[in-house]
């Protein structure tokens, strides 16, 4: 990310891509020109790989993972009772060009999905839903709440302890948005007074995140080093090429980034 006044040091600059879908790193800047062309990269590749490690961190917990690993250590021969996908509400909090596919790709393993965004999706197989109420409804609704919202103003700290306590006795509580939509204390405690079953979080409100940070030994916790989409650059070469063209020939690049909006 380029330090903040590092943009707005280069005056003849016609524009900045972001090599990921996020671009709060770039919005953040005060002195960020307003009237500057902001594009981000949308890849197939990154969309699929979010949806992997979504369904991933959903499986684990499905399939009792964690639970055939201990007995295997055991060396004990345990059936765990089977569970349906179609019993199981995932939802989806952020469903645009990433968590839009991320939803569908859920949806086809058998899972009651919905989605939250804001405005009204169409994605087949998701229950979209808007606003407070929508919001209200897809985390008390959930076995899994899967967060993949940007980070605007309108989110930050969007995961408090009001929000946790709102979620399903049990649940699974999933994020690969924004580590700063996350009130980390408030979710350790959602942890600790079992509220919540556990937690898969791939971002955090510090990267990398400080080696005596209670979020790696908590044992309700998996912890992942930012990784759920990485850039490919083979995949995501074609369209950097097509939005430097765009933007020299004074055309919105291939993903436009409204500043107003945040994404």
């Amino acid at each position: 990310s380029p330090p903040y006044g590092a943009i707005a040091a280069l005056p003849h600059l016609k524009g900045v891509l972001s090599l990921a879908q996020g671009v709060d790193h770039l919005l953040d800047d005060p002195s960020l020109p307003r009237d500057i062309t902001v594009g981000r990269l949308i890849d197939p590749f990154m969309s699929q790989s979010m949806a992997e490690w979504v369904m991933l961190a959903i499986l684990k917990q499905h399939r009792d993972e964690a639970g055939y690993a201990e007995a295997a250590i055991r060396k004990d021969w345990v059936c765990f009772e089977p569970r349906i996908p179609a019993d199981y509400t995932v939802s989806v909090m952020g469903i645009g060009a990433i968590g839009g596919h991320v939803a569908e790709k859920i949806a086809n393993l058998g899972f009651n999905v919905l989605g939250w965004s804001r405005n009204e999706k169409t994605i087949s197989g998701v229950t979209s839903l808007t606003g407070t109420d929508g919001f209200d409804h897809c985390l008390h609704q959930a076995d899994y709440v899967v967060s993949v919202l940007p980070l605007t103003d309108d989110t930050r700290d969007i995961y408090d302890a009001a929000a946790f306590q709102n979620m399903k006795s049990g649940a699974y509580f999933i994020n690969c948005g924004r580590g700063l939509q996350v009130v980390e204390d408030d979710l350790i405690a959602a942890l600790d007074q079992g509220h919540l079953s556990g937690a898969c979080l791939d971002v955090f409100r510090t990267e990398p995140l400080p080696a005596d940070h209670p979020l790696w030994v908590h044992d309700k916790v998996t912890v992942w080093p930012h990784v759920s989409a990485q850039t490919s650059p083979i995949t995501a070469a074609k369209q950097v090429i097509a939005s430097i063209m765009a933007i020299r020939d004074g055309k919105p690049p291939v993903n436009p980034v409204d500043i107003s909006r945040g994404y």
